[in-house]
């Protein structure tokens, strides 16, 4: 139970005019006109009103005292989050020489009668360089090449880029000489008609790319291939991610994407014979980029200093997101037009006179130099220097923004802010995701006794798994397997893994597999607030959990007179948010680190949600995280303990 606070002074209107009115008998015996049209009463009950006022104010002092000290404990509010997306800048055409797009480049959504336009800004410079084919090689098997180059470059010759007739893994190799990471590839390919039994709508053909970062061979994305499957004339392109690494093939060193025949699918036709391909252009027709809800304000002038410690100015657009390189004060030096850079502190406690710092917070959008104080030898000391009298102030530049209005959904960021040069378009293929808005007081309240008892070491499980929330705003989960935990499934001695897993706004259907990843920035930012709370012989692991879905196959009996459709809908819905990483299991808290679930369960959960006569079957598959196929049906799914269920295509069928 809550202390309880004590009210002041808990008088009220009422009772003001009631104890005013008694003593008039007391103080003033000759006036015995009481009622409301009296201008007595009336001035009874103004000035009864005005001291409510004030005791109302009154009472508030416990919350005011309450909030300075948690200015004392060093709580401040949370700034905004940004919401983040990759954007893909198209070319209007293919270019000669490099087009580079520049940090900061605008980008937003399309201003609606009913909301400003949301805008985002590219977090890094893009170049779009032109493709230079270096190598092509044909394989069996990806261990014994032969090289088709020559034959490509000769125009009366043609490559047969699968065996006769084509098995799986044969594969065409196209050997890069520069980097294509996030670049947008377009292959015209001249070809025969040879590929003799494949539908050309749905060709057996994987075109992948060599990942960097798992060290293996991962699909690329296809946006749309116009040669059928590489048996006539036309062009094929493809979306190569930020992952796409240079590597060695056959001693020759580039960056690498293939062409890899595999297995047929049931209903899916096979080749009989081998395509054959004559010609291969390459160019770059885009590229892309990460980008963030902010907008960029530069060279912001401040005013001028007065010379006086303390001094304290405030930004012109607020809150203001977390400062990168670059971004920071700078004051006018001796020269015109010549400009000194500060750092920015969290506090001045260590801040001697001539150290150039000032502190900004990032809510208020206050920018503060350091204060002068009166030590003990009663002399004063200057934390922090104060910029000479006269100068000018400006802020290089700031981003300002975030927040969950900029959650977008995918391909609505199509606007370009300015013109850039041979740029037709840009869009996001994904939603944006990760934006929060600034913590309020309320929430901050609720902070308060939590700080007192802070967490300052991360020693047990619970600490890694408490810091990790704390440490950025894009985990909403996190589990920590300490070295020999669950029954010696854990890490070596010596070893912390912390599983993390990132917010998402997915509920009602499969949540693709990348919104499950937690970003690198982010996990770099746990990592380094870790590292310096955990202990020196601990090694930490941060890693994603081994998400394992599982689908279910269900036919319901439904009700004479119920809607069908929306029985199923309901019911595919609660399976979805029952199976969720972070919304799912029994409490909605999400589905519990390392344990499976059974077909009975599956059975509880759907009888729970009602609307129906009865569940005539119920099937419980797991499935193929790479591939999304469902496997053999099973009673029971069992996950490791570093494992996290999460839903795959659910389906629902509900008869009469």
């Amino acid at each position: 139970m809550a202390l309880p606070v004590p009210n002041l002074d808990d008088r009220k209107f009422q009772d003001l005019v009631s104890e005013a009115r008694s003593m008039i008998p007391r103080f003033c015996p000759e006036w015995t006109d009481h009622n409301l049209s009296d201008p007595g009463i009336t001035l009874i009950e103004l000035f009864a009103w005005l001291v409510d006022t004030l005791l109302y104010r009154l009472n508030r002092v416990p919350d005011k005292n309450y909030i300075k000290f948690m200015e004392l404990i060093g709580i401040r509010l949370e700034p905004p989050k940004p919401a983040t997306a990759d954007v893909v800048f198209r070319l209007s055409a293919p270019q000669q020489a490099a087009v580079t797009i520049p940090q900061g480049t605008e980008v937003a959504t399309i201003r609606t009668e009913t909301q400003d336009a949301i805008v985002f800004t590219t977090d890094r410079n893009l170049a779009i360089v032109p493709p230079g084919l270096a190598y092509a090689l044909v394989s069996a098997d990806g261990t014994a090449f032969d090289d088709c180059m020559p034959a490509l470059k000769h125009p009366d010759k043609h490559v047969s880029i699968f065996q006769e007739p084509p098995q799986e893994n044969n594969a065409l190799y196209l050997g890069y000489a520069g980097d294509l990471s996030a670049h947008t590839i377009s292959l015209t390919v001249q070809s025969s008609i040879e590929g003799i039994g494949v539908d050309p709508r749905d060709p057996p053909l994987s075109w992948e790319f060599w990942d960097g970062e798992d060290q293996r061979w991962s699909a690329l994305t296809l946006e749309k291939d116009t040669t059928g499957g590489l048996n006539t004339n036309g062009q094929v392109v493809l979306h190569a991610p930020y992952e796409c690494a240079m590597t060695e093939i056959d001693g020759k060193h580039a960056c690498w994407i293939r062409c890899r025949a595999i297995a047929t699918r049931e209903g899916q036709r096979p080749y009989h014979k081998s395509p054959r391909v004559t010609a291969v252009a390459s160019a770059s027709i885009g590229g892309m980029v990460p980008a963030s809800h902010a907008a960029r304000v530069s060279g912001e002038v401040l005013g001028r200093s007065d010379g006086s410690p303390g001094q304290r100015f405030f930004l012109q657009n607020a809150p203001v997101l977390a400062r990168r390189d670059g971004e920071t004060i700078e004051v006018e030096g001796n020269a015109p037009g010549e400009y000194e850079r500060w750092q920015e502190v969290p506090d001045f406690s260590r801040s001697g006179p001539d150290d150039l710092h000032f502190t900004c917070d990032s809510v208020s959008g206050e920018i503060e130099f350091g204060p002068s104080i009166k030590q003990t030898t009663g002399e004063e000391r200057q934390y922090g220097a104060i910029p000479p009298p006269g100068r000018e102030i400006r802020f290089k530049f700031y981003r300002h923004g975030g927040g969950v209005i900029g959650n977008v959904g995918p391909r609505t960021i199509t606007v370009l802010k300015s013109s850039i040069p041979y740029v037709a378009s840009v869009t996001n293929p994904g939603p944006a995701a990760g934006g929060t808005d600034a913590e309020s007081m309320e929430s901050a309240k609720m902070r308060a006794p939590r700080a007192l008892g802070m967490r300052t070491r991360a020693v047990t499980a619970d600490d890694f798994e408490h810091l990790a929330l704390e440490a950025s705003s894009e985990v909403a989960r996190a589990r920590c397997i300490p070295s020999g935990g669950g029954n010696g499934q854990g890490p070596q001695p010596g070893v912390v893994r912390l599983l993390l897993v990132p917010g998402v706004q997915v509920t009602d259907g499969p949540i693709p597999r990348e919104q499950l990843l937690l970003s690198k920035a982010a996990s770099e930012e746990v990592r380094t607030y870790l590292d310096e709370r955990r202990l020196l012989g601990t090694r930490l692991e941060i890693s994603a959990p081994k998400y394992v879905p599982v689908a279910v196959r269900v036919r319901i009996k439904g009700r004479e007179g119920t809607d069908f459709a929306r029985v199923a809908s309901g019911i595919e819905r609660g399976l979805y948010r029952y199976i969720h990483p972070l919304k799912g299991g029994a409490d909605g808290k999400g589905w519990p680190f390392g344990r499976g679930i059974s077909l009975s369960e599956v059975y509880a959960a759907i009888q729970a949600m009602g609307g129906f006569e009865n569940i005539e079957e119920a099937t419980l598959f797991p499935v193929d995280s790479e591939t999304g196929e469902a496997g053999e049906p099973a009673a029971q799914v069992t996950v490791s303990i570093d494992s996290l269920l999460c839903s795959g295509k659910h389906e629902i069928e509900v008869v009469e």
